[in-house]
């Protein structure tokens, strides 16, 4: 493959979810396959490469807000889009910006191929499958792809029309991964997916996110393991007993989205609010006070108050760590786009700020539970104030004063106070 000319730089903007980051390091790192360097802080890059999400009208926006940011603030650079978004919905996002070109996530090698002229060579693929990374650029935490693509077809999302059918990870690359992960210098690996618990059924052996889950917390180097969302139906007794294994932190995000029966089946999800909280349950009964998060979507077609109310009382029951509450996007080609009964503007925004104070409250609560006692955190970055900050392995985030040698490591120390939803703590001798 012909080298760019001297000094070629690029810059990559990620907009959207945890698999978005990975994907983004995965396109970082065939750029730099062809001879292209990371811009540094300051420097102008000459190609910009923006990966877009759709999961919202939200996201949908700020894509192509971003797309025009990066073709006013970079006058000298080609700017590409592409991700989810680009899948979509690719004229919206040129009618948007004069942008160098639009590239669905199916088209990467035409994108490696169009940001380097045209010069790669026309036989093997650039981007072979859809995983694989060596490094995660300055993170503490790297994420691990571990499966991509959605088959459950919930009537809100758009994510199998753009994402694709289940793919899976073979066990042994997910090791391999974990093993340059660990190599890097990343103390901490969250596993992540689009569909996590369809992991494993479309390979020979079968394996399961239990399997992965102790594949990476056996890699020597890692010092914890975190899973990303994870459905509830999905959490086997299997899984449990993985989380059990001391590298992994006990924290699950479920998606909630209703806890009413009826706006449920409406959503094409496929449990009840019991069921929900049987798993709460049972994910309580054989882990150590663990981390329970979740999504929650307000104001979906046909959602009545009681149903609304429903929601909040479940959520009280499961007693959530903390709440990601988001209104109801209608995104085109979707069943509940065409649903009738929408609700009103006014009635999601009131419904939304109430379930984001329970959530609030609930995670105040949490926080302060730790107050007292000793816990595990990971260092991620030094504070504006001059704080080390970092995430407790049940996911409170948590500030202290220590050197930098501590950034990118776990440490035990000892929590002091409340702050809101965060910690206070300090570092015992020696550390």
């Amino acid at each position: 493959m012909t080298s760019p000319p001297n000094g070629q730089t690029y810059r990559v903007v990620t907009l959207g979810c945890k698999a978005n980051l990975y994907d983004s390091r995965r396109l970082a790192e065939a750029l730099e396959s062809l001879g292209y360097r990371e811009a540094r802080e300051g420097e102008p890059p000459d190609v910009c490469l923006l990966n877009t999400c759709t999961v919202t009208a939200t996201a949908d926006r700020k894509s192509r807000q971003w797309a025009t940011r990066l073709v006013r603030e970079n006058p000298g650079a080609r700017v590409f889009v592409t991700g989810c978004y680009a899948s979509a919905a690719p004229e919206h996002l040129r009618a948007a910006a004069d942008v160098a070109g639009v590239y669905g996530r199916g088209e990467w090698d035409a994108l490696l191929r169009a940001v380097h002229g045209g010069s790669c060579d026309a036989g093997p693929q650039l981007l072979d499958g859809d995983f694989g990374i060596r490094s995660f650029g300055g993170r503490a935490r790297a994420f691990l792809k571990i499966q991509e693509g959605c088959d459950a077809f919930c009537s809100y999302c758009i994510l199998p029309f753009v994402r694709g059918e289940p793919r899976s990870h073979p066990l042994a690359g997910v090791r391999a991964e974990a093993e340059r992960l660990a190599a890097a210098g990343f103390a901490e690996i969250v596993l992540t997916g689009i569909h996590l618990g369809l992991y494993g059924r479309d390979l020979d052996a079968s394996p399961t996110v239990a399997d992965a889950v102790l594949a990476v917390a056996e890699t020597p180097g890692v010092e914890r393991v975190r899973l990303s969302s994870i459905e509830a139906r999905e959490v086997t007794e299997d899984l449990l007993d993985a989380m059990r294994h001391p590298a992994v932190c006990p924290h699950l995000h479920l998606p909630l989205q209703s806890g009413d029966a009826d706006v449920l089946r409406r959503m094409n999800r496929p449990y009840t609010p019991e069921q929900f909280l049987g798993v709460v349950d049972l994910a309580r009964e054989r882990l150590d006070r663990p981390a329970i998060t979740a999504d929650v979507m307000v104001g979906f077609p046909g959602e009545a108050e009681e149903q609304f109310q429903n929601t909040l009382a479940v959520c009280r029951r499961a007693r959530f760590s903390r709440m990601h509450v988001f209104p109801f996007s209608p995104r085109p080609g979707t069943a509940a786009a065409d649903m009738p009964d929408r609700v009103a503007p006014e009635v999601v925004h009131d419904r939304s700020g109430r379930a984001r104070d329970l959530g609030r409250e609930m995670a105040i609560k949490w926080a302060g539970s730790f107050v007292g006692r000793t816990v595990r955190v990971l260092f991620e970055r030094r504070t504006r104030s001059g704080l080390l900050a970092g995430y407790t392995d049940r996911y409170v985030r948590l500030t202290a004063p220590g050197g930098d040698a501590l950034i990118g490591h776990a440490a035990r120390l000892r929590c002091l106070g409340r702050e809101g939803t965060m910690l206070t703590g300090r570092l015992g001798p020696g550390q």
